[in-house]
């Protein structure tokens, strides 16, 4: 099993939740490490991989680490660390009102996955269709004009809004990959919107004419090149937008960002494109195993196959190197936040409340749970579980949840 290069010191801020002065260095005893895990039951998981590395990103120990396995939402990661890399933690997505001609004016969408209607207090949802719309009606107030035809572009990507890989009983509730969208591109929990584009432009029209400009049509438009800029908004900085993907588990926002991450490599912005993208960064930084496969970049399809091996070494990456420190930063934490709160709740999972940090997966038969943790000695660890024909979410997440927590209980020098 191939493991991460050798790694930079662990970057500071990359755990800040996570117990003080753990060692990412100290030997560790993998045999005592096997027992640990050894002792937790298998039963009704059917094809598992474990691995475990320390802070450093040396192997201890890993039982099938190299089987690719369906990942779930651990797929996440993958998208998170080339992102951070290609685009840099502090970049920004950019919603802007572009002016062709006077009277017309081109809302264009920039890809940010947060993009609200009204102005958010939340800091991961820095932008706001109110905002803008103001912006514009002030710029256009200050050259004469008090009344446009609205045009809107969404072509920044391209290729279908859903996945042909992805479950097609999902349609209802799964939210349309488009670089122009608000309120997470729903109408409600249980409700996806099929025309978020056009959803937003019509919005924006009501947020303009509130805001003293009258608007005379809503169509779409392409935004030429030529075309002055009127108004902006900016998302909040990636690194804030990937922690809240990692926390709460959002398939579009992943969706999103694997098309930025396919224009800064220079594919198209589709769902191929995207995974061959993050395939390409992967691969060239030493993080693909043979077997792999990606087709989106949330985790929702069967299709993807990824080792235990190499979300592991994502996560040490990430821990180990500044830039992409914020992968790690960003993961829920047991018993606290984001898809862990609610989990690490039974006497033998306890242990791993406010010390697991890591990323959940969860599919019909597929469990998975990558990140790191401290030793009851004091040493850092890095790990990834993956299984696949489980019988039951619960028994899934139980023998996640048991067999991190073990490793929290391990004195394994």
């Amino acid at each position: 099993m191939s493991t991460a290069p050798a790694p930079a010191p662990v970057a500071t801020g990359a755990s800040p939740s996570a117990s003080p002065s753990p060692s990412a260095t100290a030997t560790v005893a993998a045999a005592a490490v096997r027992a640990r895990l050894a002792k937790v039951s298998r039963a009704g998981i059917g094809t598992s991989g474990v691995v475990v590395l320390t802070g450093a990103g040396e192997l201890v120990t890993g039982r099938k680490a190299d089987q690719p396995l369906a990942p779930a939402s651990t797929l996440k990661l993958l998208t998170g660390i080339a992102a951070l890399d290609l685009l840099g933690a502090d970049h920004r997505f950019t919603t802007t009102v572009v002016s062709p001609s006077k009277g017309r004016v081109v809302l264009v969408g920039g890809g940010d996955p947060l993009l609200t209607d009204k102005a958010s207090g939340s800091t991961a949802k820095a932008a706001s269709l109110e905002v803008l719309a103001k912006r514009t009606a002030e710029a256009l107030a200050a050259s004469g004009v008090k009344k446009v035809r609205l045009g809107y572009d969404a072509t920044l990507f391209s290729g279908p809004s859903y996945s042909p890989d992805w479950n097609p009983t999902w349609r209802t509730y799964l939210a349309r990959v488009s670089p122009l969208l608000y309120g997470e591109g729903r109408f409600n929990p249980w409700q996806s919107d099929p025309r978020p584009a056009l959803t937003a432009a019509k919005a924006f029209a009501k947020r303009l004419q509130a805001a003293g400009t009258r608007v005379t049509a809503v169509a779409a438009e392409k935004a030429p090149a030529s075309a002055s800029e009127v108004a902006r908004v900016e998302s909040a900085p990636l690194s804030k937008i990937l922690a809240r993907t990692l926390q709460l588990s959002d398939n579009l926002a992943a969706e999103v960002i694997a098309r930025h991450v396919a224009l800064a490599a220079g594919e198209l912005p589709s769902f191929t494109g995207a995974a061959a993208a993050v395939k390409a960064w992967l691969v060239g930084h030493g993080l693909w195993d043979d077997g792999m496969r990606l087709v989106d970049g949330s985790g929702l399809s069967k299709k993807s196959r990824v080792t235990p091996s190499v979300l592991a070494r994502v996560v040490a990456t990430s821990l180990n190197t500044g830039g992409l420190d914020a992968l790690a930063a960003g993961l829920p934490v047991a018993g606290k936040n984001g898809t862990l709160k609610h989990r690490f709740n039974d006497a033998s999972e306890k242990p791993g409340r406010g010390n697991v940090h890591a990323k959940t997966g969860t599919l019909e038969g597929v469990g998975a749970l990558a990140g790191y943790l401290t030793t009851a000695d004091g040493q850092l660890l890095v790990f990834a579980e993956i299984a696949n024909g489980v019988r039951g979410q619960t028994t899934g997440q139980n023998w996640l949840d048991r067999t991190a927590a073990a490793l929290v209980r391990c004195g394994c020098s």
